[in-house]
């Protein structure tokens, strides 16, 4: 299975839902929720790092086999 991938399917949704934490959240979690949406759309925004260079990893390991 391609991890890289599912890494960075998980990286776009919890950047979705550090957004929706910015737009909606003072009902959840009060008048500082700015705070908590940043932190969790930064976590997420690594997650599609990691799996961009998973993917390049992955990528050069293939090509490496083939020679």
């Amino acid at each position: 299975m391609r991890w890289g991938y599912v890494i960075f399917a998980l990286g776009f949704s919890v950047c979705l839902v550090g957004a929706f934490i910015m737009v909606a959240g003072e009902s959840v979690f009060g008048e500082s929720h700015t705070g908590i949406a940043t932190v969790v759309g930064i976590v997420g925004i690594g997650l599609i790092g990691t799996s961009g260079a998973i993917i390049a990893g992955e990528r050069a390991r293939s090509l490496k086999q083939r020679n």
